[in-house]
């Protein structure tokens, strides 16, 4: 499943994150060997990584990273609006409260980047969507590596060239590169069209409250899973409290379960938690393993 990390859950996301900056480290500088990215702790943390980052990861059950993305506001600095404002010599690229830079994309196993594995490339593309969509953002830009262009250009997107093809690297002991900086202009219309395009019909990102626990994912549909990023934005006071209950809802018998809905709903009512009332709780389904909100 997709977990979606910004700076307001990810508290319960730390070992993950950490996870994640060690594996970029692997993939960008050891297997790719973009040096100039090579830290002696082992972490690959840019001047991009910072508190309005937003991460996108693909986790399996055992919180094993299988491949993720960056989302940064374009309000803030971005690579094509410093390091690469270069590449952009068709037009700047846009900048604004509804256009958003993604940047490094990867996947963790190489068996996940033939055919076989692009529902791993197509999750974390259609979970970016969904955020865009939610949150009202109508441009995605980025330096799209040459390899990964044409599966962009076989969807149904709106794709702009901010610039021409471009080589990289090359310097010192580094390899060469080719891209080329583009933006995606987002709607809902174009995400319909490409979930059914791709057969895309089960929730596949997870309830955003992280380390709950590794064997439990939440998959949820996007409606509940932003509305938990919401309200964690909103009332962030109340995270560790969300994070509990909703622990609790998952682990607790089926007998006692209506109790503990009932008290989670009394909460919301006093806290005006909006949304999370007991009609709310009561769509909550525990399996063994993982909860699925439909």
């Amino acid at each position: 499943m997709i977990h979606i990390i910004n700076k307001y859950n990810r508290q319960y996301y730390s070992d993950v994150l950490r996870n994640m900056f060690q594996l970029r480290h692997k993939i960008f500088v050891e297997q790719k060997g973009w040096n100039q990215l090579a830290q002696e702790d082992g972490l690959e943390i840019d001047q991009f990584d910072t508190d309005e980052t937003i991460y996108f990861l693909k986790l399996d059950e055992n919180s094993n990273i299988l491949g993720g993305m960056r989302l940064v506001p374009t309000v803030v600095d971005t690579q094509l609006g410093t390091i690469f404002k270069d590449w952009c010599d068709f037009k700047p690229a846009p900048v604004g409260k509804n256009t958003y830079e993604w940047s490094r994309y990867f996947i963790a196993d190489k068996k996940y980047r033939s055919p076989a594995g692009y529902p791993v490339h197509y999750e974390l593309f259609f979970s970016i969507l969904e955020f865009a969509v939610y949150r009202g953002i109508r441009n995605l830009t980025g330096f799209l590596e040459a390899v990964t262009l044409p599966r962009l250009n076989a969807l149904p997107w709106d794709i702009e060239y901010l610039g021409n093809m471009v080589t990289y690297g090359g310097v010192g002991d580094e390899p060469k590169g080719r891209g080329a900086a583009v933006m995606v202009g987002v709607n809902e219309r174009m995400l319909r069209i490409t979930k059914r395009m791709k057969g895309i019909k089960k929730p596949y990102l997870a309830l955003p409250i992280g380390d709950m626990g590794p064997a439990r994912q939440i998959a949820c549909t996007p409606e509940v899973c932003f509305r938990y990023l919401t309200f964690l934005e909103e009332h962030p006071e109340h995270a560790n409290m969300l994070a509990a209950m909703s622990s609790m809802i998952i682990d607790s018998p089926k007998d006692r379960r209506a109790a503990i809905i009932e008290v989670f709903d009394g909460i919301a009512q006093d806290e005006a938690m909006a949304g999370f009332d007991a009609s709310f709780a009561k769509v909550v389904a525990p399996t063994s393993y993982s909860l699925s909100v439909q």
